[in-house]
């Protein structure tokens, strides 16, 4: 039997260094990115350090976060023997095809910068498109968190938010409201109107009193509609509402003013 040649390992020892030292600058560099992104973003976030609004934190400390990511991989290929040059050309190809094949992820990407830099949402606001709503808890690089009215978490994709009518309910603080408040038709309807305009002067929740309008919008066969459209805070819509729509109801009463017939139920 033939002896087969001795495998010279000095030779390959150079190699094997490249290679071992490679893996060891990647796994530094993974633990490295991890610790940064976390310190930057509990910095950021608190009062000793640069202080930084919910929204932009999030990415900032995840573009550092993979950057040093990129950094250590461009390193680790570098010290593995692969010359600048050539792993430039391979990486611009690679990126190239990368790109086209997750056009959608890159999509997201850029609808998350413009949703943060146009400032359209923030953290903390409550907002609604055609297809979800709730409450914004972060936007990402590539999805946004949202907590909707039921406490289930969304995860939405930013370019959905983007390419969507977004209606966001908490940029102002303030709310206009239109209450409709049905009558017969049978009342004096103007002393029907200055009831609800007394009742809207006195209540305590609606703001801007003088930009107030109480008119008389419906006329029919049996019953009148009167208005009332008045601003609010947005700290309780709907409870404010609510509070206020009783408040009309009950002065229309203690006024003497009848609510519309109830037509009877034909049978079928």
């Amino acid at each position: 039997m033939e002896n087969l040649p001795a495998i010279d390992w000095a030779s390959y020892m150079p190699v094997l260094i490249n290679i071992l030292q490679a893996v060891g600058i990647l796994i530094l560099g993974w633990l490295i990115s991890g610790w940064a992104g976390r310190v930057i973003r509990k910095r950021l976030g608190s009062n000793n350090g640069l202080r930084v609004n919910d929204t932009l934190r999030p990415l900032i400390a995840t573009s550092v976060k993979y950057a040093i990511m990129l950094a250590a991989l461009y390193t680790a290929l570098t010290s593995a023997g692969i010359p600048a040059a050539s792993l430039l050309a391979v990486l611009g190809a690679a990126g190239l095809a990368i790109a086209l094949s997750v056009q959608g992820t890159l999509a997201n990407i850029a609808a998350g910068i413009m949703l943060i830099f146009l400032r359209i949402i923030k953290v903390g606001e409550y907002i609604a498109t055609p297809g979800f709503e709730g409450s914004v808890l972060e936007i990402g690089l590539f999805t946004t968190q949202i907590k909707a009215p039921n406490g289930v978490l969304l995860t939405v994709p930013n370019a959905q938010i983007w390419s969507s009518r977004v209606t966001n309910y908490s940029r102002f603080s303030e709310r206009r409201i239109d209450i409709n408040l049905a009558l017969s038709r049978d009342n004096d309807l103007g002393a029907a109107v200055e009831t609800v305009r007394g009742a809207v002067a006195n209540c305590p929740h609606i703001i801007k009193k003088d930009a107030s309008s109480i008119v008389l919008t419906t006329i029919d066969a049996n019953s009148a509609i009167v208005q009332a459209r008045f601003w609010i805070t947005t700290e309780d819509v709907r409870g404010h509402t609510s509070e206020i729509s009783i408040d009309l109801h009950n002065a229309l009463r203690a006024g003497g003013h009848k609510l519309p017939p109830v037509m009877p139920t034909l049978p079928i």
